[in-house]
């Protein structure tokens, strides 16, 4: 790694500084005030930098910092360095023209740092050309932001197995009844497997729901009840399979959960997160739930805020597609497609066409 302490009169001067030597993948570690830099009245700054390069072995070698551990602690130190420099400036890091989309990210909710880093690949003309219009500088920003986020619908023909999982009162269940209702309008056959045991000994809503809808339902809570319907399955039905809430502090109930969607083996594993749960808390979500193999994200509730800014963040940290956005509750009217542009425009106050 090659690093270097660049010196000028404030920030957006040092940073040009920086792009223009060690190109655009240079790292920011550290920055300080530099009084009497130059005799400029009140200082100037100075910024340590950092870019991955082959070096020459050092004549001498470098003092022990206690191997492996030692370089996860400055790894972390440098992390955190930067994550506090971009959250103090972090739309100085950035081209004068993105400072007010870093700002808008930022009140939607985007952490600093992912806000900084997608921006960084916002592909502005090069410098001394003609600025963009403002609506062409929106585009630009909006292609960056969309190619950022994953989407894909789920499969939606032959035997499939498609199950949800996520936190209590995400919207499981009603999600669920949306894509079994969905399937049925469509022409499909589609039946639901029940893990929830929270309606042992009453009828459950989703029973309720297939009964009324004509869908094959049924309940089972242990590994050998599962297998057994499974096994009852007809060939071509889409098998939808319900489960109960896990928190990401229910080391239990993730264990139980893993037992069960290992004898069920979903073709999908759908989280199933509330657009106004805080984004903090939906990436534990997703870490706590990883390990039941997930391979979407569908988001409920897109009618209960006015700012998604969570969803963008999830989609990006997690790198999982995006699958349905549920948007009320009319059944199943209301569940549809995941779309990256819709995102980008409600996390920048965009239009409906404005990308």
């Amino acid at each position: 790694m090659h690093l270097k302490w660049f010196r000028g009169r404030g920030i957006p001067e040092v940073v040009s500084q920086i792009r223009k030597e060690l190109g655009p993948e240079a790292v920011i570690l550290h920055s300080k005030r530099s009084r009497g830099w130059q005799a400029i009245r009140g200082g100037g700054v100075q910024i340590l930098a950092a870019v991955d390069r082959a070096e020459p072995a050092p004549a001498r070698a470098p003092p022990a910092v206690g191997g492996d551990t030692g370089r996860d602690g400055l790894r972390a130190e440098v992390a955190a360095l930067r994550s506090l420099l971009v959250q103090f400036g972090g739309a100085r890091l950035l081209a004068p023209a993105l400072a007010s989309y870093y700002e808008r990210l930022v009140a939607a909710g985007v952490e600093p740092l992912l806000a900084q880093r997608i921006l960084s690949d916002v592909a502005l003309p090069p410098a001394g050309g003609p600025a963009p219009a403002p609506g062409a500088l929106s585009a630009l920003v909006a292609d960056a932001l969309a190619g950022a986020i994953k989407s894909g619908a789920p499969a939606s023909s032959g035997a499939t197995r498609v199950a949800l999982v996520g936190p209590p009162g995400a919207g499981k269940t009603a999600s669920l009844a949306k894509l079994a209702a969905r399937a049925e309008i469509e022409g499909g056959r589609a039946g639901i497997i029940d893990l929830d045991g929270g309606g042992l000994g009453q009828t459950s809503p989703l029973e309720a729901f297939a009964s009324i809808a004509g869908i094959p339902y049924v309940a089972a809570l242990t590994p050998d009840d599962l297998a057994r319907e499974l096994r009852r399955t007809p060939a071509g039905q889409l098998t939808l399979i319900d489960t109960f809430g896990v928190s990401p502090a229910d080391a239990a109930g993730q264990a139980r959960l893993g037992a069960l969607l290992h004898v069920a083996r979903p073709d999908e594993v759908h989280l199933v997160l509330s657009a106004t749960t805080k984004t903090a808390d939906a990436l534990a979500a997703v870490r706590a739930l990883e390990g039941a193999g997930l391979t979407h994200l569908l988001f409920t509730r897109l009618d209960e805020t006015t700012s998604v800014g969570s969803v963008l963040a999830v989609s990006v940290e997690s790198g999982l597609p995006l699958s349905h956005f549920g948007t009320g509750r009319e059944i199943p009217g209301d569940l549809v497609p995941a779309s990256a542009r819709e995102v980008v425009h409600k996390t920048l106050g965009m239009g409906a066409h404005s990308a």
